[in-house]
């Protein structure tokens, strides 16, 4: 339960989101600065220890040259910035009202993961505002920083999870009038929403992730498809203790502070560090997230701005992994009668997904899974790659299951 009760009703205070005019000539000053290698670390190691150099310098050229700031700007001050304190801690959110039937509108808690911020859902928010069609349901929006990211306040040390976060996301969601409501995310913000969705937090009355790690029962006749899934699965977690391409976690895991410190001020070391996530985790044959598309170019490199202006973000950001749930036990921990889904769970999985899961598997980490849709493309950034599929299944699931 929260530990806010109605009395103690946190104070909501208007953020303004602007980023000072030294900071950005700051930021493209040490782009400018900055000399890459111009020959490949490994000879012929294709992209075996990382991001090609040809895949380096075109990120690294639009960030440069192409990219403008000022247009991303825009885009990040369109929406009602807040920010509040809960817990003694700092949160940052977005919270936006519905543009048509405001009276039918179905609150919406939009949580992201790591890499990501609260731009991850910038390609969906107008379609959920204000939908083209009048059959079509409205939500209003809140869209939070995870603690550590951007202007959220980090976690304490070593107590903070994100069952924690759950709590204060429960408080923030009444604290802005909305009695019950429901809640999506990927990535880390799927154990959030878990949690908001086990029946501890009444408040909550549907969830839908775009990320539900879970096992099928030994013995399950998986599809192709299905193995093809979970075969994703093990290649991306490799073996947990040296392999794979979860080395990152570990290293975050075990020297957060260091590796913050050395990419805090470094954009070109945010750029690899990130950046190769965007590039491993997306559907490379969509043709939508690679550095072909002009889109995922400009909503790439708005998030590795936003890392940059908000420091120590870099750092703070990386203790989701220190906190939390180890990735080679996820669908141990998704699988526990006290971490089980109990409200209605929708899910959409995508193939290029860090942990794109059959159905088998994503029942046996809820009591009341109700829609699964599984796409034959797609990545782990959804509302980045496929806004239309994820616009399209918020409005087929919430409104069958919302109930105020």
């Amino acid at each position: 339960m929260s530990r806010n009760t109605y009395e103690e009703r946190p104070t909501i205070r208007p953020f303004d989101p602007s980023i000072h005019k030294d900071e950005v000539d700051r930021l493209f000053r040490k782009l400018k600065d900055t000399r890459l290698p111009q020959i490949p670390i490994v000879p012929d190691a294709g992209d075996d220890f990382g991001p090609s150099l040809e895949w380096t310098n075109k990120l690294y050229n639009y960030w440069l040259n192409d990219f403008s700031w000022p247009d991303a700007q825009k885009q990040i001050s369109e929406w009602h910035h807040f920010t509040t304190t809960i817990e003694e801690l700092k949160v940052h959110f977005i919270h936006e009202k519905a543009r048509v039937r405001k009276e039918k509108a179905i609150p919406l808690l939009l949580v992201h993961g790591w890499p990501g911020t609260f731009f991850e859902f910038q390609n969906v928010m107008h379609a959920l505002l204000e939908p083209s069609e009048a059959d079509q349901p409205s939500f209003h929006l809140v869209v939070p920083s995870l603690p550590g990211f951007c202007w959220s306040q980090g976690p304490p040390h070593g107590t903070w999870t994100l069952q924690d976060t759950a709590r204060v996301y429960d408080t923030l969601m009444q604290s802005l009038g909305y009695k019950t409501y429901v809640a999506q995310a990927g990535d880390w913000g799927h154990w959030v929403v878990r949690e908001l969705g086990t029946g501890r937090y009444p408040a909550c009355k549907a969830v839908h992730t775009n990320m539900c790690p879970g096992a099928p029962p030994k013995g399950t006749k998986l599809n192709e498809k299905e193995q093809a899934a979970m075969d994703r699965a093990k290649w991306w977690i490799g073996d947990p203790l040296n392999e794979g391409h979860m080395g990152y976690a570990i290293e975050m895991r075990t020297r957060p502070q260091t590796i913050g410190v050395a990419f805090n001020d470094n954009p070109v070391g945010i750029m690899m560090f990130i950046g190769e996530k965007y590039q491993e985790l997306a559907d490379p044959t969509l043709k939508t997230a690679t550095l072909d598309n002009k889109q995922f170019n400009h909503d790439l490199c708005t998030t590795l701005s936003l890392y940059f202006f908000t420091p120590p973000s870099i750092m703070t950001s990386m203790l989701c992994y220190y906190n939390n749930v180890r990735h080679e036990v996820y669908t141990e921990f998704n699988a526990k009668e006290e971490n089980l889904i109990r409200v209605p769970l929708g899910v959409s999985t995508f193939p290029y997904d860090a942990f794109p899961v059959p159905k088998a598997g994503a029942e046996t980490t809820a009591t009341n899974l109700q829609f699964f849709k599984e796409y034959d493309h797609g990545g782990h950034f959804a509302c980045m790659e496929c806004p239309k599929e994820m616009v399209s299944d918020m409005r087929e699931f919430f409104p069958q299951h919302y109930k105020r």
